[in-house]
C-alpha cells in the first residue's frame, strides 16, 4: 500500500512538471519570445489627438492612459501675432480595441474617451524637477492645477476647453491584412476616423479622416526589430476653423524600435523591454516652433513572462519639444 502511495505521489509530481512546461512556453509566446510588432503609442497632445489613431495590430485590448500637458506661457503667441495657443492640463483616457479576424484580414474598431481636468500632478513635477536640480520649464509662470486648452487664429477661437469634462473622442475603424508569422512578417491596412468627437474641445477634427499604414518585424529568439510608417489625411472642409491653422491636411509619421523579452520566471529574468523612437510631421502653421516643427518622441514599454497579457510604459518627447506631452499607460491585451 505504501509503495502504491509513493508511486502515485511520484506520478503527481511528474504530471505537475509536465503541465508547467506548456503553460510556461505559452506565456513566452504570448508575451512575444518571437514577437510580432505591436501597435505603437501616439503623441497624446490635444493638437495631435484630432488625427487618426496609429494602425492597430488587430488584437483586442484595453488601455488606461494618463497624460500631462504643458506649454510654457511665454511660448503662447505666434511669431507674427496671429496665432495663440495655451495648453495646461491633465488627461485620463481609456482606449478600447475591438478586433475580429476573417482569415488573413482583421477588422479593428478603436473607441476612446478622455477625462480632461486640471489634475493633481503639477506639484509632483515641480518637486521632481527640484530634486533633480533642473529648470522647471516655465511651470512657475502658470497657476497650479489649471485646465486650459486654447487654440485661436486671427482672434477666432478654433477649439477651447477650460472646464473639467469627459470627452468622447473620434472613433477609428481599420481593416488590416497580416502576412508572415510572429518571427517575420508584416501588416498593411487602412482606417477611417468618424467624427464622433467634438471639434470645439479637441475631441476630433470635425470631419471624416483617413489613414494608410504598413508595419514590418523580424525576430531572433529574444530580440525583435520592428517599424511602422503611416500617411494620415484630415478630411476637413475649408469652412472648418482648423483649416486656418494648418499648412497642409496630411501628416507623415513613422516608428522604429527594438524589443527584448526575457525567458525566466523571476522578476529580472522574465522582464521585457521595447524601446521605440517615433517621428511625426507637424501640419500646423501657427508661428510657434514647438507646435509647427516636426519632432521625435520616445516610447518605453515593459512586459513580463508572468504577466503575458499586460504592458506598462511611458512616452515623452525626445529632445525636440514638439507638441510636448508626457504619457504613462497600462494596457491589457486579450
Amino acid at each position: 500500500m505504501r509503495h502504491l502511495n509513493r508511486t502515485w505521489c511520484r506520478l503527481s509530481v511528474q504530471m505537475i512538471k509536465l503541465l508547467r512546461l506548456p503553460l510556461f512556453m505559452g506565456s513566452l509566446l504570448a508575451v512575444g519570445m518571437i514577437n510580432a510588432q505591436e501597435a505603437p503609442r501616439p503623441n497624446r497632445h490635444p493638437l495631435l489627438s484630432i488625427f487618426p489613431e496609429p494602425l492597430p495590430d488587430g488584437r483586442m485590448s484595453i488601455a488606461l492612459e494618463a497624460a500631462n500637458q504643458f506649454l510654457r506661457p511665454d511660448f503662447e503667441i505666434g511669431s507674427d501675432g496671429r496665432g495663440f495657443v495655451r495648453f495646461d492640463g491633465e488627461d485620463w483616457g481609456l482606449t478600447l480595441d475591438l478586433a475580429k479576424g476573417f482569415g488573413p484580414l482583421t477588422l479593428n474598431l478603436r473607441l476612446r474617451g478622455v477625462w480632461r481636468s486640471g489634475g493633481w500632478t503639477d506639484q509632483v513635477f515641480a518637486s521632481w524637477h527640484s530634486i533633480l536640480g533642473v529648470p522647471q520649464g516655465g511651470r512657475g509662470l502658470a497657476p497650479k492645477y489649471r485646465l486650459e486648452y486654447t487654440l485661436s487664429m486671427d482672434e477666432q477661437t478654433v477649439a477651447q476647453l477650460s472646464k473639467d469634462r469627459f470627452c468622447p473622442m473620434d472613433a477609428d475603424l481599420a481593416l488590416l491584412y497580416t502576412f508572415g508569422d510572429n518571427a517575420s512578417g508584416g501588416r498593411i491596412g487602412a482606417s477611417v476616423q468618424a467624427p464622433t468627437g467634438s471639434r470645439d474641445d479637441f475631441s476630433g477634427s470635425g470631419g471624416w479622416d483617413e489613414l494608410l499604414g504598413a508595419a514590418l518585424w523580424r525576430s531572433w529568439g529574444r530580440f525583435c526589430l520592428h517599424a511602422q510608417a503611416e500617411y494620415a489625411l484630415l478630411g476637413i472642409s475649408d469652412t472648418n476653423p482648423y483649416s486656418a491653422t494648418l499648412s497642409r491636411r496630411t501628416q507623415m509619421r513613422c516608428w522604429a524600435g527594438a524589443a527584448y523579452q526575457g525567458h525566466g520566471s523571476g522578476f529580472f529574468g522574465g522582464l521585457g523591454l521595447d524601446i521605440t523612437i517615433g517621428y511625426m510631421e507637424s501640419p500646423y502653421s501657427i508661428g510657434i516652433p514647438r507646435i509647427d516643427r516636426s519632432g521625435w518622441q520616445q516610447h518605453w514599454t515593459f512586459s513580463h513572462t508572468r504577466l503575458p497579457e499586460w504592458r506598462f510604459g511611458i512616452t515623452e518627447e525626445a529632445g525636440t519639444y514638439f507638441s510636448p506631452d508626457l504619457t504613462g499607460f497600462i494596457q491589457y491585451r486579450f
